[in-house]
C-alpha cells in the first residue's frame, strides 16, 4: 500500500511538473504569437482574440463538458488524473501570462522573432505533455472526440485527430491569415515529434511478455486491475530447464507504466519484454473489417 502512494505521489508530481511546462509554451509563445495550431489551446486562442475571454478559463469550459462525455464513454480511464490536468493546465496558463508580459521581452512582430514561438512553444508544450501521458495523466480536450468518433466509425484516431486539428487551424487562417497558419502546422509538427519522443509513440500498441514466479498474481493485475485479457504460453526455462508459464498480452502504451508499477511491487525479479505493435485486430482493439 505504502508503494502504491508513493508511486501516485510520484505521477502527480511529475504530471503537475509537466502542466507547468505546457503551460509556459501555451501561454508564453503560442498564444502571444496568435498561434492556432489545433485542440482546444487553438479554440481557446481564437476566443481570446474574438471575444476577450481568458485563455484558461475557455481551456476550462471547453474542456469539462469533454471530460464528462469522456467518462461517461470510456468509463475510469478518463479519471481524477485527467480531471487534474485540465483544471491544473487552465490555472496555470492564466498564472503565466499574469506573472510574465512575454511581449515585453519578446516582440513577435518581427519575423526573425516569430519563429521562435512555434519552436521553442513547440518544445516546451511537446516536453509537458510528454510528461504528463508517460505517467498516465491527460489534458482531456479533443482527442476524446476523436476516439469516440474512432469507437463508432473505426476510423483511426491519428486519422480523427488530424481532421479536428485541421479543422481549427483552418478557422485559425480564415482569423489571422495564412502566414500563421503556416506557423501553426511548424507549432503542431514539433509537439508531436518532442511528445513521441518522450512518450515512447503515443497513441499506439505494445505487445507485453512477462516470466514470474508470481504468475497467478500477475493475471490477476491484468484481468481485474487492468482490466484486461491475455495468454497463458508454455515456455522452458534454458538455463535451469524447467517449465513455466509465460504471459503474453497486448495494452495501450499508456497502460504500461501501470502494469509496471504493479509487477514491482509483487515480484522485482519478473522478467517483462515489451515491444512495438502496429496494428491490433480484434475485440477491444481495432474491429475486423
Amino acid at each position: 500500500m505504502k508503494r502504491r502512494v508513493k508511486t501516485l505521489a510520484i505521477d502527480y508530481f511529475v504530471i503537475n511538473m509537466g502542466l507547468m511546462i505546457a503551460a509556459i509554451g501555451i501561454g508564453l509563445f503560442i498564444v502571444p504569437a496568435k498561434i492556432v495550431s489545433g485542440g482546444v489551446t487553438g479554440i481557446s486562442t481564437i476566443l481570446f482574440y474574438t471575444f476577450d475571454i481568458s485563455i484558461g478559463m475557455s481551456m476550462l469550459l471547453i474542456n469539462i463538458p469533454l471530460f464528462l462525455v469522456g467518462v461517461r464513454t470510456f468509463g475510469k480511464e478518463y479519471g481524477a488524473k485527467t480531471l487534474f490536468g485540465i483544471i491544473m493546465l487552465s490555472v496555470y496558463v492564466d498564472l503565466f501570462r499574469k506573472l510574465v508580459n512575454i511581449n515585453n521581452s519578446i516582440d513577435f512582430t518581427v519575423g526573425s522573432n516569430y519563429l521562435l514561438a512555434p519552436l521553442f512553444g513547440g518544445i516546451l508544450i511537446g516536453v509537458g505533455l510528454g510528461l504528463v501521458l508517460k505517467f498516465g495523466g491527460s489534458t482531456g480536450g479533443t482527442d476524446i472526440i476523436a476516439q469516440m468518433v474512432n469507437k463508432v466509425t473505426h476510423i483511426p484516431v491519428g486519422y480523427c485527430m488530424m481532421i479536428n486539428d485541421s479543422l481549427i487551424i483552418i478557422s485559425g487562417i480564415a482569423i489571422f491569415g495564412i502566414e500563421k497558419g503556416l506557423y501553426a502546422i511548424i507549432a503542431m509538427f514539433t509537439t508531436n515529434t518532442v511528445i513521441n519522443k518522450i512518450f515512447g509513440g503515443a497513441g499506439y500498441t505494445k505487445m507485453v511478455y512477462i516470466i514470474s514466479s508470481e504468475y497467478k498474481t500477475i493475471k490477476n493485475i491484468i484481468l481485474v486491475d487492468l482490466g484486461k485479457g491475455g495468454t497463458s504460453i508454455c515456455a522452458k526455462g534454458l538455463y535451469t530447464d524447467e517449465n513455466k508459464s509465460m504471459i503474453m498480452t497486448v495494452l495501450k502504451t499508456k497502460e504500461i507504466r501501470n502494469l509496471q508499477a504493479l509487477i514491482k511491487q509483487v515480484d522485482k525479479d519478473a522478467f517483462i519484454i515489451i515491444s512495438d505493435v502496429s496494428e491490433v485486430l480484434g475485440e477491444g482493439f481495432k474491429a475486423l473489417d
